[in-house]
């Protein structure tokens, strides 16, 4: 079985070995086109954290589904979920441990993690697994789907503020991002960079603590 570190790496071959023919630099989902287009939208987002331009990146009638939170249309909704979730787990960042492209679909894994508190502890988190999709021109992300268990949110939610209670805030502070992990090497901010989100500062986010708090988008039947 393939680690993460060999998928990443064969993704990187993979890649290297995509360009050529006038027919792959025409079609939209080669695979280099697709590895642009997907470090596009990874450092955009959950590496900068500007969720306002990374929402601009899918298409107008794109769909965005959390089957937890429910499905948000259109960038805008796309945005104020982005922003109203991070908001409020400002701890939170998200750390790539692979991806595979197939065709105008990318699969790929993060971790949601949090700098523990506790000197020297590991990273406290847990995983999720997305679907990203392009539309038909390749000129933007018509869909994503989000899954994550939530008993396994609510354990990670549970620890951090156990070692937070015991230990304080991590040294930096509740926008501490000290450990993007071994596995894609690009997928991490550049030397000297620091978080800036876009929801920082702002007085009109929406804060979603609850999916009650959500007055947009559309709830899932279990909710």
């Amino acid at each position: 079985m393939l680690s993460a570190v060999d998928i990443a790496s064969e993704e990187r071959a993979l890649t290297n070995g995509a360009s050529g023919s006038d027919a792959s630099r025409n079609d939209p989902f080669d695979r280099a086109a697709m590895e642009s287009a997907f470090r596009e939208y990874f450092l955009t987002g959950p590496v900068r954290e500007d969720w306002a331009a990374w929402s601009r990146l899918f298409t107008a009638d794109a769909t965005y589904h959390d089957h937890y939170w429910g499905t948000f249309h259109g960038p805008q909704e796309i945005q104020d979920f982005l922003e109203g979730t991070m908001s409020v787990a400002s701890h939170v960042y998200s750390p790539l441990v692979w991806y595979v492209i197939d065709g105008p679909r990318i699969v790929y894994k993060v971790v949601n993690r949090a700098d523990n508190p506790e000197p020297g502890a590991e990273p406290i988190e847990f995983a999720s697994l997305q679907v990203i999709e392009r539309d038909a021109t390749g000129t933007g992300w018509r869909s994503e789907d989000d899954w994550w268990v939530a008993a396994e949110m609510k354990a990670f939610t549970a620890r951090y503020d156990d070692a937070v209670a015991r230990h304080g805030t991590p040294a930096p502070g509740v926008l501490s991002r000290a450990d993007w992990g071994p596995w894609v090497d690009w997928a991490r901010p550049g030397p000297g960079e620091q978080p800036a989100p876009s929801w920082l500062g702002r007085t009109d986010v929406p804060h979603l603590w609850k999916r009650k708090d959500a007055t947009f988008g559309v709830r899932p039947a279990h909710g």
